[in-house]
């Protein structure tokens, strides 16, 4: 999603920060680190689930791409963009597993998105 003129609409960095929680914030911390990961894996050694939960992560973004859905951007088939993506879920993957919750994760993802959107909006 871009919105013209982010940095100096206020509105628009406001619309754009709402939707950034729902989508893909919270949207994508449910299901990736919510729904792949149950509480036991966080209380276990075994990683196999975390990382097939990154895994899934990080190949959404181009599938996206693939489905033409409306959120997705070409930047989301490139490799560099993809590696920042496996950091990003990597960290969240990390948060949730050390704080026991989904909402460091998902505060985490929602300031990476603000963040990215404003600065490049």
């Amino acid at each position: 999603m871009s919105l013209p003129g982010l940095r100096n609409d206020p509105d628009a960095f406001l619309l754009l920060a709402v939707i950034a929680f729902f989508a893909p914030a919270l949207g994508e911390e449910l299901v990736f680190r919510g729904a792949l990961q149950p509480r036991a894996v966080s209380r276990s050694k075994d990683w196999s689930l975390a990382l097939l939960s990154l895994a899934g992560f990080v190949l959404w973004h181009p599938v996206q791409v693939w489905l033409g859905l409306p959120m997705a951007q070409p930047v989301f088939t490139e490799p560099a963009f993809l590696l920042l993506v496996a950091i990003l879920g990597a960290l969240c993957t990390a948060l949730t597993h050390l704080s026991g919750s989904l909402w460091p994760a998902i505060i985490l993802h929602w300031l990476v998105v603000i963040g990215w959107k404003a600065g490049s909006g």
